[in-house]
């Protein structure tokens, strides 16, 4: 039995990715379009191990969260207790053992094989896939550009409470063959993603015109001369009809910048409770059975993707709480300031400023 974690770096793969088909088994890419599972799978790491080996330790801190997809493990607790997980267990429809720091040994019973991802991508899927009412519900081409968006780097840096202002804000425009849609030079004000058609990016050279890439459905430009603030630096021309999604540079830049998300320290919010002038209710957006595995005391669980409709019934008078580590507590937050309630995140790391945690407090419990 190896001592140490499979180095991941450089997967035994066979030359051959993941199967995003039983990916796809698991929660939260059951929910994903299939475009969705084909523009994230270069990001899946495929780990095959032999029996007797260790894939994580108790007590270590991993970034990515692996999901068994064959073979069998040991999982072993601080008590030396063996439970053997295999690939088709019953409760295997989560991350093997889902938490930032795992708290199990986990050793390969007999040959296995495992689907890595990152922990920070997977925590955006789960926000996305779990807030449907912030898309639009419109025809399936329509979803898979907005798929598109959301798996780039570029919209990872949004936050998800913005989601549903990023994809009101896009007006469509139909193009046609031929058509220059920018133009090396020029000032950038709009930003593009290609709802339906092809164009090609080209860039003046010496030697005459540059060919930098072909763009079909699905791909966006444009960002760079909205960040930047400089000139476009290339040329793009539609090489078929087609239509593209457009965003003003002023909601581009407003959506990637502000943030309306408060937060509150766990120091800050012993405090509240000690003096109990108002009351808090901590809200666990996560899944039902993502819950029950992680239990956060004195939470209640009120999933993200029912949120919207069960925020009518809540108290307006209390203050909420959002527990859960991850960006759905964010979204969280969002839905529920929407719906009129007073609603904060809770910041889980360590305080160092006592005055900042007293305007935390002092925000926390100023009347809205």
């Amino acid at each position: 039995m190896s001592a140490t974690e499979p180095d991941t770096r450089h997967p035994s793969s066979g030359g051959d990715g993941a199967d995003m088909t039983r990916l796809s088994h698991f929660i939260p890419f059951d929910g994903l379009s299939a475009s969705h599972l084909a523009e994230i799978r270069d990001q899946v790491t495929v780990q095959r191990l032999p029996a007797g080996r260790l894939l994580f330790k108790r007590g270590q801190a991993s970034d990515k969260a692996w999901f068994l997809v064959d073979g069998e493990l040991d999982l072993i607790d601080a008590g030396y207790q063996v439970r053997p997980f295999a690939a088709d267990d019953d409760e295997n429809y989560l991350a093997v053992d889902n938490y930032p720091r795992h708290t199990v040994n986990a050793i390969t019973r007999e040959p296995a094989t495992l689907y890595g991802i990152d922990r920070d991508k997977l925590d955006l899927l789960m926000a996305w896939t779990q807030a449907p009412d912030l898309l639009p519900d419109d025809e399936s081409d329509d979803r898979n550009w907005m798929d598109a968006l959301l798996t780039s780097g570029l919209f990872a840096q949004v936050p998800p409470a913005k989601l549903h202002a990023l994809f009101v804000k896009f007006r469509p425009r139909e193009v046609g063959l031929g058509e220059v849609v920018v133009e090396e030079g020029e000032p950038g004000d709009v930003f593009y993603v290609i709802k339906r058609g092809k164009a090609m990016v080209t860039r003046a050279a010496p030697a005459g015109t540059h060919t930098l890439a072909a763009l079909s459905a699905g791909r966006f430009f444009g960002e760079d001369a909205l960040i930047s603030d400089q000139p476009r630096n290339a040329t793009v021309t539609m090489t078929s009809d087609g239509e593209l999604m457009c965003l003003d540079k002023s909601d581009f830049q407003a959506i990637l910048q502000a943030s309306v998300i408060r937060r509150i320290s766990e120091d800050a919010l012993d405090t509240l409770v000690l003096e109990g002038e108002r009351a808090v209710v901590l809200v666990d957006v996560r899944l039902p059975m993502e819950s029950r595995h992680d239990t956060i005391p004195g939470a209640r669980n009120l999933p993200l993707n029912e949120l919207r409709q069960r925020a009518r019934g809540l108290e307006r008078e209390f203050l909420y709480i959002l527990c859960a580590e991850g960006r759905r507590s964010e979204l969280g937050a969002y839905i529920l300031s929407e719906a009129g309630l007073d609603a904060l995140v809770l910041d889980r790391g360590d305080n160092e400023n006592r005055d900042t945690q007293n305007e935390e407090h002092a925000e926390a419990t100023a009347p809205r």
